[in-house]
């Protein structure tokens, strides 16, 4: 599936009133996609939260501007920078210190959800496998309930971004019990 067909599903998601999608994307166009579908979604009018868990934020960000979308809606949970000594002082930026705090996202997320002007929201996951790095099966699953759950109720549309070479039959189970719709191979 190619980036623009994804991005033209999520769109046609977020139409149909669904509030959880995962979203499949190939190892080897990962990255610029998912930054690719953020663009998309600015460009759309709707505001976000941009959560990382396998780059810099800044990173993230110089991608973003290269695509010359109005980025003054879209703040990020970092959970790498401070992990790796990169920079944090993006007054957009809320910083994790580490993967392993998973109430910490979650408290983050909804101190940023107050930030947004948009009337439609999003929150991006960029990768749930990043996760499973650091964070047992079960605890994941649970986080990942948690957080879908409470996006749904606040009525914030939630991409779980996944690299489907990485993604378990338990995970992926998971996950599509969750999700409104998946998207992807």
């Amino acid at each position: 599936m190619s980036v623009k067909d994804t991005a033209t599903a999520i769109i046609k998601s977020i139409n149909d009133g669904d509030t959880l999608t995962t979203v499949r994307i190939g190892a080897d166009s990962f990255h610029s996609d998912t930054v690719k579908i953020a663009s998309v979604l600015l460009s759309k009018k709707l505001g976000g939260i941009y959560i990382t868990t396998s780059r810099p934020s800044s990173h993230i960000v110089a991608e973003l501007e290269e695509t010359k979308v109005d980025l003054s809606d879209l703040y990020f949970v970092d959970l790498v920078s401070m992990t790796v000594g990169g920079k944090t002082d993006d007054p957009r930026t809320l910083y994790v210190e580490s993967p392993t705090m998973l109430e910490s996202i979650l408290l983050n997320i909804s101190l940023l959800e107050r930030r947004l002007k948009a009337k439609k929201r999003f929150v991006l996951f960029d990768s749930v496998n990043g996760l499973s790095i650091y964070s047992e099966a079960r605890v994941l699953k649970e986080f990942i309930n948690v957080l879908g759950n409470s996006m749904r109720i606040k009525e914030i549309y939630s991409m779980l971004m996944t690299v489907k070479e990485q993604t378990g039959g338990e995970l992926a189970s998971a996950l599509q019990l969750l999700s409104d719709r998946v998207i992807g191979e």
